[in-house]
C-alpha cells in the first residue's frame, strides 16, 4: 500500500520546485524543473512530475504556490508575474482536470510565510511582515496566524511599492535579477550577462 501525501508545487519565475509531503509537513521527496514558457510545457511538466511520484505514493491532493493575485476560491489569478501565461482564466480548474487530483492554490510569498508560522522562523509568532526576494520581490502579512490578503489580493504585495522620485518600484531595484543586472553594468559587462546565482 502506498503512503499517503501530499503533491506541492512552488512555481516561479526561473524555476517549478515539487515535493511530496505528508500531512505533518514531513518532506517525503522533492526536485525541481525549469519553468517552461509556455502553457501547454507548464501542464506538460507537471503531469509528468506527478506521475513520477504517483507510484510511489498515493496523492490525496495537490497544493500550488503560485505567483500572482491568486484566489482560490474563483481559480483565477489576477495581477501580473513573469508567467504571464498563468493569469486571468480558471487555471484551479485546468489543473485539477490535468492532475486528476483536488487542488489548492496561494500566492507564493503567502505560502512561504504560513510556513514560517507552521513549521518556521515564525512558529511562535501570531503577526509577521515577510519578505519574498527572488526574480522579483514579494510579501505577506500574517495577522493572528492567518494570511491578511487585501481587498484585492495585494496584501503584502511590497515589490509595487515606490522607491524613488522616478517611480521604481522595490522589484526593479532590489529583486535578485535587479541585483544581478546591477553586478554586470558595474563590471563593464552586458545587464544580462550574470544572474542571481552567480551573483
Amino acid at each position: 500500500m502506498n503512503l499517503v501525501a501530499i503533491l506541492g508545487f512552488d512555481v516561479g519565475g526561473s524555476s517549478i520546485k515539487f515535493s511530496v509531503m505528508s500531512e505533518e509537513g514531513q518532506i517525503l521527496r522533492k526536485g525541481s524543473i525549469l519553468t517552461p514558457d509556455n502553457l501547454e510545457d507548464f501542464y506538460s511538466e507537471l503531469v509528468a512530475a506527478k506521475e513520477g511520484l504517483a507510484a510511489a505514493y498515493e496523492l490525496e491532493g495537490a497544493a500550488f504556490s503560485l505567483p500572482g493575485a491568486v484566489d482560490d476560491e474563483a481559480g483565477v489569478i489576477g495581477g501580473a508575474s513573469a508567467l504571464p501565461y498563468i493569469h486571468d482564466f480558471n487555471i484551479k480548474k485546468a489543473l485539477e482536470e490535468k492532475l486528476g487530483l483536488p487542488v489548492t492554490m496561494e500566492n507564493d510569498a503567502n505560502c512561504a510565510a504560513l510556513g514560517e508560522v507552521w513549521l518556521g522562523a515564525a512558529k511562535y509568532c501570531q503577526d509577521v511582515v515577510f519578505l519574498v526576494i527572488g526574480s522579483g520581490v514579494g510579501g505577506a502579512v500574517v495577522k493572528g496566524r492567518r494570511v491578511h490578503h487585501g481587498c484585492h489580493l495585494h496584501g503584502g504585495e511590497f515589490g509595487f511599492m515606490v522607491v524613488d522620485d522616478k517611480g521604481t518600484v522595490l522589484s526593479e531595484a532590489a529583486s535578485t535579477r535587479a541585483l544581478a543586472e546591477h553586478v554586470a553594468l558595474a563590471k563593464g559587462m552586458d545587464k544580462d550577462a550574470l544572474n542571481g546565482k552567480e551573483v
